[in-house]
């Protein structure tokens, strides 16, 4: 009897192991597609959102204005705000010319949580179970991040269906990618949008292409380094490729970005938008990634631009110190370490709670005694040392 109980509740606790600090879900699952609007102290709207919108939400606009939710009506699909001021990116300065970082240190992950999602101009439909369009863009992405020199790795596991356990799927794929790609420099989900195409239409550089958002759980302790990330590549992309990055947003989820530090979700366009747009803003978002994460020399465009006369933004010469540093090469930033050992501790805890349950409490310590923790070093994926 006892071992038939402590059998059924494998499952359970290995999901309260798995699942994130939060149980209800990271996104929004109706059976009716619709979008919130989000709209200002004085009713005007300031975006829209395919996703559940939460009291205590965050909105950095494309023009750096920071906006907090204070009312959800959920029947009417929209969230008032208040206006919080207007946030400083930091900034590129103008200056002598500085060499990168070297780029060998630590791999960017990509991952897709909806890999069924797709973009109807291209695909015929806004989504295709197991092979979306968005992993043709997400395998751009790392195409375009390689011919950078970065070393980018693309998982392209699937986490159908598109619902509200698709987090607790692609947290596997995240844990494994982490594992298997040491040391990590930063960690991505691609996804796209839900929302009309009208808000997702940017000219960079005199081409036609989608705007980028930016998505930050609030619900983890990497939430400092992820928006450091998040404003670090905004003030870039400003600077280089105006209205590429369209805004920030820091949603009440965790959309797994505690396993490590530096993780952001990126909406690249949406439904309506064709895939070939999106797949050409990849190459300016690897640019961004590259110039953000290992410092170099990019062109201002962010004030003077030919681009109404049908040409390319000029602009002069700007620094950019890697994320971390400051122009003066000083360090700076945080996050980095916390990460690393929060997905230590989850490794740690998950490895314990299994065992515990699989073997019992007696028999764990046995083994212990008579294999000097051999098997849980083994579980952990660690060899033993030879002697």
């Amino acid at each position: 009897m006892k071992k038939t109980i402590r059998k059924g509740l494998i499952p359970f606790l290995l999901l309260i192991i798995i699942l994130p600090s939060s149980v209800s879900a990271d996104d929004w699952f109706e059976s009716e597609p619709g979008y919130y609007t989000l709209l200002d102290e004085k009713g005007r709207e300031l975006t829209v959102m395919a996703r559940e919108i939460s009291v205590d939400d965050e909105y950095i606009s494309g023009d750096n204005k920071h906006y907090v939710v204070i009312r959800v009506d959920k029947k009417k699909k929209e969230a008032y705000t208040r206006f919080e001021g207007e946030i400083t990116l930091p900034v590129a300065a103008p200056g002598s010319l500085i060499a990168a970082a070297k780029q060998g240190n630590g791999k960017i992950l990509l991952y897709c949580t909806h890999n069924s999602e797709s973009y109807i101009p291209s695909d015929g439909r806004e989504s295709i179970e197991g092979n979306g369009g968005i992993i043709d863009v997400a395998k751009t992405f790392e195409d375009n991040l390689k011919e950078k020199g970065i070393d980018a790795v693309f998982s392209d596991e699937k986490h159908d269906p598109h619902d509200a356990g698709a987090y607790r799927r692609s947290r596997q794929t995240a844990v494994r990618l982490i594992k298997e790609n040491m040391p990590v420099r930063a960690v991505f989900d691609i996804h796209r949008d839900a929302v009309p195409k009208s808000h997702y239409i940017a000219k960079v550089n005199g081409q036609d292409m989608a705007k980028v958002r930016i998505v930050i759980g609030r619900r983890n302790q990497n939430r400092k380094a992820n928006q450091e990330l998040a404003y670090k590549i905004k003030a870039v992309a400003d600077k280089a490729y105006p209205g590429l990055i369209k805004d920030i947003f820091l949603g009440r989820g965790s959309y797994n970005q505690e396993l490590s530090p530096r993780s952001l979700l990126f909406e690249m366009g949406t439904f309506e938008n064709s895939k070939e747009a999106v797949q050409k803003s990849t190459a300016y978002l690897a640019d961004v990634i590259q110039k953000t994460m290992y410092g170099g020399n990019i062109k201002d465009r962010s004030e003077q631009t030919d681009e109404s006369k049908g040409g390319a933004a000029q602009g002069k010469d700007t620094r950019v110190a890697p994320i971390g540093r400051d122009t003066d090469g000083n360090k700076g930033g945080s996050g980095g370490r916390s990460g690393l050992a929060w997905l230590l501790v989850v490794v740690a805890i998950g490895a314990v709670g299994f065992l515990l349950i699989s073997m019992g409490g007696k028999e764990l310590k046995s083994r212990f005694r008579g294999s000097s923790g051999q098997e849980f070093s083994s579980f952990l994926g660690r060899k033993r040392r030879k002697k």
